[in-house]
């Protein structure tokens, strides 16, 4: 995928934003977190299932 990297680097960011915002208590920290994993797992499962499907194709290629 072509912005791959970036997607998880913005995902990265988020969490780590919250990780410091959870650290000097501040609000919506842990809103920030959860939407920061949420984010990347989601992304994360989406790769894996494109991925997938991409494998099947090769292998019937063959």
């Amino acid at each position: 995928m072509k912005y791959e990297k970036l997607i998880y680097g913005l995902g990265s960011m988020v969490v780590i934003a919250g990780a410091i915002m959870k650290t000097l208590h501040l609000p919506y920290a842990n809103a920030i977190l959860f939407v920061g994993f949420m984010g990347t797992s989601f992304f994360q499962t989406w790769l894996v299932t494109q991925l997938k499907k991409r494998i099947k194709e090769l292998e019937r290629k063959s």
